[in-house]
């Protein structure tokens, strides 16, 4: 009987042992916050764990054990919570941003917050490792190391996030997701698309409402680092533009390792976890006092802005209140447009849609129901002659004298503008470029592309202007591309110099730029009602077809032409 008593005592302390570090309870626990990690090595822990990184680790911060070989090297037994003493991926890890984002969310936030994370990471993975329905054939077509590492996940790493998270919330609440990924994707504009597919699979399956937990996404090694994928994140930057709820965290200034080209050393793992913790933080903090939820006014960083017709830009756009602390409020505001036909707004991202000018009224109804507004002047043109505004790394060390004109460039490069979205130029019949020189590098030409449908080369031999019918572009197989969605518009050389005067479209079958008639205008006081064409005074069309009664609404104060007359436009009127 003792025996048998001495027995139930020890499995007793060992069921009360396992439920104190599983955190489990029947009613999840609100004050538990959970986060949901995964991306490749960076994310899975490259950096190397220094002492300093295994102590003081606050008992509040916890990891959930994912990889059954823990149990081995840790003593940590698949689906109960630990201290977050690294590696918190998998025994054989090293420093992940999720190490530092945990300790600055226990050091920032009350002390009856817990924070919990889950991390399944797997070096050298691509996005598509982690989609529920493409994993299979990643899968098939990996090799043997990165089988190995999905093995280790039963072979879906999707389904354990989704398996560890349920588990999850039964002790706590999933409040946001983070992500490091993209060396394996580097400069696929796709890449996105397809982060956003997995951010709506995993809400609904672990039944959260749509775009509820924030995304949180980390930039690539800096070039000045050392990092090769460098280019990527200004494809990352476009993610918000894909879910509003996320926000990039910035890898500028963190330290590389200094022995690859993709990850960054110890120091550089704890900064960048620093800052994914110091935004998610930004997120959870609640101001309680008056002034604290009373907007005092909106700012930008600029409320001009110059655009490539069919470029997108975020702007930042704070609430600022009259306690002195900012909030991003970009895609929580509301935009009235003046002239929709020429631009769109997306999650905060501007994308002109033609040429022309508009504003932009942006209005936030704070806490206490306050409601600020802010005006932006907008306006878009397709081929500026600016370095800004042209994209100079097509392909090798291209320039662009904005004195001169003279596009430099390198042998076989290739430099010109490109369309994030595509632009339209369905509208005119032409393309028209003028050369300042009759001199040009051998093996000029010009291509214009739609996605990866490539027209033919476009010369001009011995002449000083080349017009492009919008309406016959082909493929060297003669396959027509329509003008609708133009990604590029490029040149291509052996290497030189190149005067460009003028590129612009027309539907003039000479080739001549559609003017206004700045020159014959009158400054009579338009009266009527009839459809007319709004022109700035340079020239600039920015509404066309529009009614005359309604062609000043939303015109910045200035002078316009309308219908061949000059008009004045005042906030007093005219």
């Amino acid at each position: 009987m003792n025996r048998i008593f001495v027995v139930f005592v020890i499995v007793l302390l060992g069921f009360v042992f396992l439920s104190d570090q599983s955190c489990n309870a029947t009613v999840p626990d609100p004050n538990f916050h959970i986060y949901l990690c995964f991306g490749q090595s960076n994310m899975e822990g490259n950096a190397a764990i220094g002492d300093l990184d295994r102590i003081g680790v606050d008992s509040r911060f916890k990891v959930m054990t994912v990889s059954p070989d823990d149990n081995l090297h840790l003593g940590r037994i698949v689906g109960y919570w630990y201290t977050a003493v690294p590696p918190l991926c998998r025994w054989d890890t090293g420093l992940t941003p999720a190490d530092y984002f945990g300790r600055v969310l226990v050091d920032s936030l009350p002390s009856n917050i817990k924070i919990g994370v889950i991390v399944v990471a797997m070096g050298g993975s691509g996005i598509d490792a982690f989609d529920k329905d493409n994993y299979t054939q990643y899968y098939q077509n990996a090799d043997a190391f990165q089988k190995g590492l999905m093995d280790i996940y039963g072979g879906n790493p999707y389904a354990k996030i989704i398996e560890m998270a349920k588990l999850a919330q039964q002790s706590g609440v999933i409040k946001g997701i983070l992500l490091h990924q993209g060396e394996s994707n580097n400069g696929q504009p796709d890449w996105p698309g397809k982060v956003q597919k997995i951010y709506n699979d995993i809400l609904g399956d672990l039944n959260l409402e749509p775009n509820s937990v924030p995304l949180l996404a980390g930039e690539m090694l800096q070039k000045d680092q050392g990092g090769l994928c460098w280019g990527m994140n200004s494809i990352i930057a476009t993610l918000p533009y894909y879910i509003t709820n996320s926000y990039v965290i910035s890898s500028i200034g963190c330290e590389g390792n200094g022995k690859d080209l993709f990850h960054f050393s110890t120091a550089g793992a704890r900064e960048l976890g620093s800052r994914y913790g110091k935004q998610m933080y930004s997120l959870l903090k609640t101001y309680n006092t008056v002034d604290g939820q009373t907007v005092d006014h909106l700012s930008v960083d600029n409320q001009s802005v110059s655009m490539l017709t069919g470029s997108v830009k975020r702007i930042l756009l704070r609430a600022v209140y009259k306690d002195g602390h900012t909030q991003d409020i970009t895609t929580k505001a509301v935009y009235a447009i003046s002239n929709p036909l020429l631009l769109r707004i997306t999650n905060g991202y501007l994308e002109p849609l033609k040429d022309g000018a508009t504003t932009v009224t942006a209005s936030f109804k704070g806490e206490l129901g306050d409601v600020k507004q802010i005006t932006l002047n907008v306006s878009a043109v397709t081929f500026p002659l600016k370095s800004e505004y042209m994209d100079l790394s097509m392909f090798g060390t291209n320039t662009f004298d904005n004195n001169t004109r003279t596009l430099h460039i390198s042998q076989w490069g290739q430099a010109g503008w490109s369309f994030v979205n595509g632009v339209d130029l369905s509208g005119y019949k032409y393309l028209v470029f003028k050369f300042g020189t009759l001199n040009y590098p051998w093996g000029t030409n010009i291509h214009l592309k739609d996605g990866n449908t490539e027209s033919k080369d476009y010369t001009w031999q011995g002449q000083k202007q080349l017009m492009i019918d919008l309406q016959n572009v082909k493929t060297n197989e003669g396959v027509m591309i329509t003008p609708n969605h133009i990604t590029a518009v490029r040149f291509w050389s052996s290497g030189g110099d190149l005067v460009v005067d003028k590129v612009y479209l027309t539907n003039k079958p000479d080739g001549s730029e559609e003017t206004t008639g700045v020159d014959r205008v009158t400054c009579e006081k338009p009266s009527g009602d009839d459809i007319v064409d709004v022109y700035t005074i340079t020239g600039m069309k920015i509404k066309s077809q529009v009614k005359r009664s309604e062609a000043k609404l939303g015109l910045s104060d200035g002078v316009y032409v309308i219908d061949r007359q000059k008009v004045v436009v005042m906030s007093r009127g005219y």
